[in-house]
């Protein structure tokens, strides 16, 4: 018999639900199961002898424990699901791929659900471990830290670079939310702190696929724009660090397994990282997104084609700096080609992505691309790939100092389990180009050499 009594009166004495109470108690209460679960077999109570189990509960409440396939874990309460579905969260806090599409996971995700309301609990920690040389003191261009985090020729570093807890919940067939909230680590700048926390997302999906391809949404999230993918296992692609979109709006958008296209109208005013447009309390900014899979008949693997536009990004001013949300000018929209392969075990990709006019600040189109091949192996019994990345931002002239940023990656990861994955990195990057300051900072003669180790624990 399974010991639920200890954590089932816990959970339902939160009768008080200040602020993240109640998310809270519900973590509390999948905790106490688990811990439950794992000390029973001390106390010779614990017996399995069928993946689904009724369980004792308090007086008037009914339920089930469903345990599928060792990757999931529901508790039902009068036809309510909350579940941990590790795959599933894995892929929606992968901050770095599916960037553009991951509410299409949120649909397909939901087709578990059988039509039930249900709710999904994610959590994700990213750890990370530096060691880096430069050849200028005080000059650091690894995009993993601000520029301004270092000082010296050298650098080494501990650090939690994220911690996410996301929540998915349908409340039917057609109507599914999700919320993202996020813990990033920040040291720089003129008001330095121990971190930031924000909701990172929070949006609604109207669609159900069991019915149609089509779906809306509307809310703040990763806009429909390019890829941003990469194929190294910790540092993020110069055209993520370039382009990554986020913002706030509505849209629609068409799925059924070959096409997948998007629409997005954009709220106006200053979104995160590259979105930015007039803050006159419009929807004055849109972006397009479309992606085509092909896979091969004859071998395993698949051929990914995609492209994309987004009217509003920050380089449409003449001032090197893209915090302040008053600071724009006419708009300067950008666009985005790309394609990845699988064949077997080797993964190609490729990026590129151009503003439409030159940033005023350099009188030069604002321009990134990447180059990456990736091989699938093992590391004893375990799941590892060895990858290889190259990318470049080019914003300057020929010869000015701040022409390039360029990155390097040979990286190397480990999943020990499905919630781990260890990866070893080393990253030369070169040019000293940072986008705040970029006219008066730039070196283009910079060389940082570091070796990266990265920590990712998903739930």
């Amino acid at each position: 018999m399974l010991l639920i009594r200890r954590a089932i009166p816990k959970f339902l004495s939160c009768h008080a639900f200040p602020e993240f109470g109640l998310f809270a108690c519900l973590i509390a209460f999948l905790l106490a199961v688990n811990s439950t679960v794992l000390s029973a077999q001390d106390e010779d109570v614990f017996e399995i002898s069928d993946p689904s189990m009724v369980i004792e509960y308090p007086e008037g409440v009914e339920g089930e424990v469903v345990i599928e396939d060792g990757s999931q874990f529901s508790d039902v309460i009068d036809g309510n699901f909350i579940q941990l579905a590790p795959d599933y969260s894995r892929a929606m806090l992968d901050f770095q791929n599916r960037q553009s599409n991951k509410e299409i996971l949120l649909l397909e995700h939901s087709l578990n659900s059988s039509g039930q309301t249900n709710m999904t609990l994610g959590a994700q920690l990213r750890a990370s471990a530096i060691y880096g040389k430069t050849n200028d003191a005080g000059k650091f261009p690894y995009l993993g830290r601000f520029p301004t985090d270092f000082e010296g020729n050298y650098a080494s570093d501990f650090r939690m670079l994220q911690a996410n807890l996301a929540t998915s919940v349908s409340f039917g067939p057609r109507v599914h939310g999700y919320v993202e909230t996020l813990f990033s680590d920040v040291f720089s700048f003129d008001n330095p702190k121990q971190g930031s926390y924000q909701v990172r997302q929070a949006y609604v999906v109207f669609g159900d696929f069991s019915r149609s391809s089509w779906y809306g949404y509307l809310g703040k999230k990763n806009v429909g724009f390019g890829d941003m993918g990469t194929l190294s296992p910790f540092s993020q692609s110069i055209p993520w660090h370039y382009f990554g979109a986020l913002g706030e709006g509505g849209g629609i958008g068409f799925d059924n397994g070959i096409v997948s296209a998007t629409f997005a109208g954009l709220s106006g005013g200053r979104g995160v990282r590259v979105v930015d447009s007039k803050a006159s309390g419009d929807v004055n900014n849109f972006a397009a997104n479309l992606l085509l899979r092909m896979p091969f008949a004859r071998r395993d693997g698949e051929l990914k084609l995609g492209g994309g536009y987004l009217y509003g990004t920050i380089y449409d001013a003449d001032v090197p700096e893209h915090l302040d949300p008053t600071l724009f000018g006419d708009p300067n929209g950008a666009w985005d080609v790309n394609a990845r392969m699988r064949i077997n075990r080797l993964h190609l990709g490729v990026e590129y992505v151009r503003t439409v006019s030159a940033w005023p600040v350099t009188d030069h189109d604002v321009i990134a691309y990447s180059a990456e091949a990736a091989l699938d192996s093992y590391f004893i019994s375990m799941p590892a790939r060895w990858s290889l990345s190259w990318s470049e931002g080019i914003q300057g002239p020929p010869g000015t100092e701040f022409e390039f940023n360029r990155q390097l990656v040979l990286g190397y990861r480990v999943e020990p389990s499905r919630n781990s994955l260890i990866s070893l990195e080393y990253v030369r990057s070169t040019g000293f180009a940072p986008l705040i300051g970029l006219t008066s900072m730039s070196d283009r003669d910079v060389v940082q050499n570091s070796i990266v180790l990265g920590l990712t624990f998903t739930l």
